[in-house]
C-alpha cells in the first residue's frame, strides 16, 4: 500500500485540507487510502477523517483498488465523477475499453505499435494497459451491482468477464462477497429495460442541453421533450434504445437501455457520458474562460451550460458538412432526407421511432440526388465517405486540433469551420474552436457594428489563445450570450 501520487508538501496540505472539509470540488479528483482499515474512499466521505500518517493518497478509484485497498461502503467511490483528462489521454483509455482490454486491438485502432501503447498508456495511467483493465472490470462490476437494475448475468457480460463462474469468484476474491451479497436491491425478474445512474460534478443546466439537441433532432431516430432525451442505435452489430433524464438530486443523469446484446454497454456507457459531456470540471474549465465580458455573464445567468456531444461520429461528421454556411433548421432538414432515404428501418420499439441513421458503408454508394443539395456539396459529400472509410483511425487518435485541421483541409469541401466543429462536438475535444463562425463573430464584435467592422479572424483566434485548452467550451459560451438581453 504505496503512495503512487507524487505530491508536494503544498499539495498535500490542499489535499488534507480537502478531505478534512469534505469539499465537494475535490470528489473524484483523488482518493483516500487509510492504512489503518485496507478502505479507500472519497475526499466527501462522511466517516470520521482519519489520522494524516494513516492516509494515502491516489489518482484514481483504480490505482487506489490496485494498491490492496476495499472501496468504501458509505461514500461508494466507485460511484464517483470521473476524472477529467487531456484528450490524448482519453483517446488510449477509450481504444482499450472499447476492445475490452485487448491491447493489441486497441493499438491497432489508435495506429500505434504495442510497445508504443503499453509505454503511453502506462505513462498516463501508471498502471499497464492489462492491469488497468483488470482492475476496471470489477470496479465497473461494483459499480452496476450497486447502481443498476441489471440482473448478475447481465452484469457479468457487461463488465468484460466471459464466465460467470469466474465474475462470481474474482468479485468474491476482491470484495469478500458474493455479487448478490453486495447488491443491496431486492432480486427481482429480469427487466428488458435496464437502468443505470450517470453521475456527474457541478451544475448541470439539463433545460439547456435538452434546448439544444431538440433544435437539431432528426424525428426519425431521436426524439427529445421537455425532460428526456431518447434515440435508437447500433453498436457493433447490437441494436436498441436508449433515454435519459436528469436526476438533479442524485447528481446524475438516469439512463435506460433497452439492446440485443448487453456486451456493449460499456461502449455505450462512454458514448452517453461524452454526448452529455459529464466528466468535465465546470470550475476549472470558468476560472479559464470566465475573464472575457460576454463569457463571465453567461457564466453568472447558466453556470451549468455544459459542451453537447454526440453519439455517433460518423453521422455527426455527415451533419456537420451538411450545415456548412447553412442555418441549424435548413441542415437538420438534410440530415433528415438522407436518413429517410438512406436509413435502415430499426427494431420496434415504445419511442415510436422508424430508423438509423446509414452508416459509413451505406454512404459509401449514395447519389445523394433528391435531397436538396448543391453539387459541390454531394461531391464533398462522397469524398469524405470515401475518406472516412479509408482512414477512420485518424480520429481515433491524434495528438491536437491543429494536427487534425492541417490533415482534413487538404480534402475539397473541408475547411477550417468543418474541422474544429467536429472537433468540437463530434470528438468532444475541449479546445476545437472554430473561429470563422458568424456567431462567435457577432459575440465577439461590438454591438451592431457593420460587418467590416467585425473582427477578423486572426483577430479571434489570437484573443481565444486565452482560453486553451478550454476554447470549445468558449465557443459554446460565446453562442449562448447571444441569447442573453444586454
Amino acid at each position: 500500500m504505496t503512495n503512487t501520487f507524487p505530491l508536494t508538501l503544498a499539495q498535500r496540505e490542499r489535499f488534507q485540507r480537502a478531505r478534512l472539509s469534505q469539499d465537494a470540488r475535490f470528489d473524484g479528483k483523488f482518493f483516500i487510502g487509510v492504512v489503518t482499515t485496507g478502505i479507500f474512499c472519497r475526499p466527501i466521505c462522511r466517516v470520521k477523517p482519519p489520522k494524516e500518517e494513516n492516509v494515502r493518497y491516489y489518482p484514481s478509484a483504480i490505482i487506489a483498488q490496485q494498491q490492496g485497498f476495499r472501496p468504501c461502503k458509505r461514500c461508494l467511490p466507485e460511484l464517483a465523477p470521473e476524472t477529467p483528462r487531456p484528450l490524448s489521454q482519453k483517446q488510449l483509455l477509450n481504444a482499450l475499453l472499447k476492445h475490452q482490454g485487448k491491447v493489441a486491438a486497441a493499438a491497432n485502432y489508435c495506429q500505434l505499435s504495442e510497445r508504443q501503447f503499453r509505454r503511453k498508456f502506462t505513462e498516463f495511467y501508471r498502471l499497464s494497459p492489462n492491469i488497468y483493465w483488470q482492475q476496471y472490470r470489477l470496479l465497473n462490476a461494483l459499480k452496476l451491482l450497486r447502481n443498476s437494475n441489471m440482473s448478475m448475468t447481465q452484469i457479468c457480460f457487461a463488465s468484460g468477464f466471459s464466465s460467470i463462474r469466474r465474475f462470481n469468484e474474482a468479485i468474491r476474491e476482491l470484495y469478500g462477497e458474493t455479487p448478490k451479497q453486495i447488491s443491496t436491491r431486492e432480486l427481482a425478474p429480469p427487466s428488458k429495460t435496464i437502468e443505470i445512474k450517470l453521475p456527474y460534478q457541478g451544475k448541470y443546466d439539463w433545460s439547456l442541453m435538452l434546448s439544444f439537441f431538440s433544435a437539431r433532432q432528426i424525428s426519425d431516430i431521436e426524439t427529445v421533450s421537455q425532460v428526456s432525451y431518447a434515440r435508437v442505435f447500433t453498436i457493433d452489430g447490437a441494436q436498441g434504445m436508449f433515454e435519459v433524464h436528469h436526476s438533479p438530486i442524485e447528481q446524475a443523469l438516469v439512463l435506460k437501455v433497452e439492446c440485443t446484446d448487453h456486451t456493449v454497454l460499456p461502449e455505450l456507457i462512454t458514448r452517453v457520458r461524452r454526448m452529455f459531456d459529464l466528466d468535465v470540471n465546470l470550475e476549472q474549465v470558468h476560472q479559464a474562460i470566465g475573464t472575457h465580458p460576454r463569457i463571465k455573464k453567461v457564466i453568472e445567468q447558466t453556470p451549468g451550460l455544459r459542451l453537447p456531444g454526440c453519439f455517433d461520429l460518423f453521422e455527426f461528421t455527415i451533419r456537420a458538412i451538411l450545415g456548412q454556411q447553412v442555418s441549424v433548421k435548413a441542415a437538420t432538414t438534410l440530415a433528415q432526407r438522407i436518413c429517410l432515404k438512406y436509413g435502415k428501418t430499426c427494431q420496434e420499439n415504445s419511442l415510436g421511432l422508424s430508423y438509423h441513421f446509414p452508416d459509413n458503408q451505406t454512404l459509401l454508394n449514395a447519389d445523394f440526388l433528391d435531397i436538396g443539395l448543391t453539387q459541390s456539396r454531394i461531391d464533398t459529400l462522397r469524398l469524405w465517405c470515401q475518406y472516412f472509410h479509408d482512414n477512420s483511425h485518424v480520429f481515433n487518435y491524434y495528438q491536437d486540433i491543429d494536427e487534425l485541421q492541417q490533415t482534413l483541409v487538404q480534402l475539397k469541401g473541408i475547411g477550417p469551420w468543418t474541422v474544429n466543429y467536429i472537433g468540437m462536438r463530434g470528438l468532444s475535444d475541449p479546445d476545437a474552436f472554430p473561429s470563422a463562425d458568424l456567431g462567435i463573430i457577432k459575440a465577439l464584435s461590438e454591438k451592431n457594428c457593420a460587418p467590416k467592422e467585425r473582427l477578423k479572424n486572426r483577430e479571434i483566434i489570437d484573443l481565444a489563445k486565452q482560453w486553451q485548452p478550454w476554447r470549445a467550451y468558449a465557443a459554446i459560451y460565446l453562442w449562448q450570450s447571444l441569447t442573453l438581453n444586454d
